[in-house]
């Protein structure tokens, strides 16, 4: 199993395709709180984030939350907001070659949230074919 692409096989291990982006949510949602409470305290933008960013901490919160409980909704919400974060974030600020480690670490959460996504889909088809499968009954013989 490599550490960028996991490689699904049974339900215990499509869950735990998922954790990387669980915690890489919690860690945006962190980092997203504490600059906008820091903007809201020095009442000016810090690192372009004000205020509004706490909303944004929060929705990663919840995608975390909810991707750690297996919802795959909730993998497509969290694979789309840091998608169009991503792509804001180089619309605004552009794309150079000082630039490199902050694109790089976009492209490792990017494929962690791919990854979450393919846990969740990959956990509910083995559910689903747990629960086809005839249980064995034994004989009183």
């Amino acid at each position: 199993m490599s550490w960028y692409w996991n490689e699904i096989g049974d339900k215990d291990s499509a869950k735990y395709a998922t954790t990387t982006a669980v915690w890489i949510s919690y860690l945006i949602a962190a980092a997203d709180a504490l600059m906008a409470i820091l903007s809201l305290a020095y009442h000016r933008p810090i690192i372009g984030l004000n205020g509004w960013a706490l909303l944004d901490a929060g929705l990663f919160a919840v995608v975390g939350w909810r991707i750690g409980r297996l919802s795959r909704a909730w993998a497509v919400v969290g694979l789309s907001l840091y998608l169009l974060e991503a792509l804001a974030s180089i619309r605004t600020r552009g794309f150079a070659v000082g630039s490199l480690g902050p694109g790089m670490v976009a492209i490792v959460f990017l494929i962690a949230y791919l990854n979450a996504l393919r846990g969740t889909f990959a956990y509910h088809k083995y559910v689903k074919l747990h629960a086809a499968q005839p249980t064995e009954s034994v004989q009183a013989g």
